[in-house]
C-alpha cells in the first residue's frame, strides 16, 4: 500500500517556488538592501563549556567598514538582562523553577558549542564576517557536562551556581 498516494479526488498543484530558487534566480530578504541598513555577525563559542579568559576586540574595532564590536561587558554595562524568561512554574513539594541568568552575550563563560560571545555590526555583510575573524578570544576549556545522568552526580561539575546538584526544577507527573 502506498501511504503517499493522492486521493483520487485531490489534484495536486505542481510547486512553482522550487526552480527559481534551485536555478539562483530566487528571491530572498537577504536579497534586498535598505539605505543605511547594517548588518551583524556573532562570535561564538567553539566549546561546549568554558571560561572565558579575555576577549580582544581592538582589530576588529579598526577594520574597514566596522560600526561596533559589542561583548558580554557592554550588555552587562547598559543593564541588559537575561535572555532567559521561563514561565514560573511550581515542583514537587511546591519547589520553585530556578531560572539561571542567560546572558545575550556571554560574559565569563560559554554553556555550549555556539554560545555567543561578541557581535560585530558593520556596513556590510562582508565587513562584519571579516571583522568577527579578528575578534580574539582565549577560552580554558572545561570538561563539558552533556547528559542527565553525569550531571545528577554527586561529583559532577556545578553548571549554574543558582542551581545546586545541576537540579532546576523537580517535577513530577500527578498520581492518577
Amino acid at each position: 500500500m502506498n501511504i503517499h498516494a493522492t486521493p483520487h479526488h485531490a489534484k495536486e498543484e505542481p510547486r512553482i517556488e522550487d526552480q527559481p530558487l534551485v536555478c539562483g534566480a530566487g528571491r530572498f530578504i537577504d536579497d534586498d538592501i535598505a539605505p543605511g541598513q547594517a548588518h551583524a555577525c556573532f562570535v561564538r563559542s567553539p566549546h561546549a563549556r568554558a571560561r572565558i579568559l579575555s576577549i580582544d576586540t581592538e582589530a576588529a574595532k579598526e577594520a574597514p567598514g566596522v560600526l561596533a564590536v559589542l561583548t558580554g561587558a557592554d550588555i552587562k554595562a547598559a543593564g541588559i538582562g537575561s535572555a532567559s524568561r521561563p514561565v514560573p512554574m511550581e515542583g514537587r513539594g511546591g519547589s520553585k523553577l530556578i531560572a539561571p541568568f542567560r546572558p545575550v552575550l556571554a560574559d565569563e563563560r560559554v554553556m555550549h558549542v555556539g554560545d555567543c560571545v561578541a557581535l560585530v555590526v558593520a556596513e556590510n555583510r562582508l565587513a562584519a564576517l571579516d571583522a568577527a575573524e579578528l575578534v580574539a578570544v582565549d577560552y580554558e576549556a572545561l570538561e563539558p557536562v552533556v547528559d542527565l545522568e553525569t550531571a545528577a552526580k554527586p561529583d559532577a561539575p556545578q553548571i549554574w551556581p543558582e542551581a545546586p546538584g545541576n537540579v532546576v526544577f523537580d517535577w513530577a507527573l500527578p498520581a492518577d
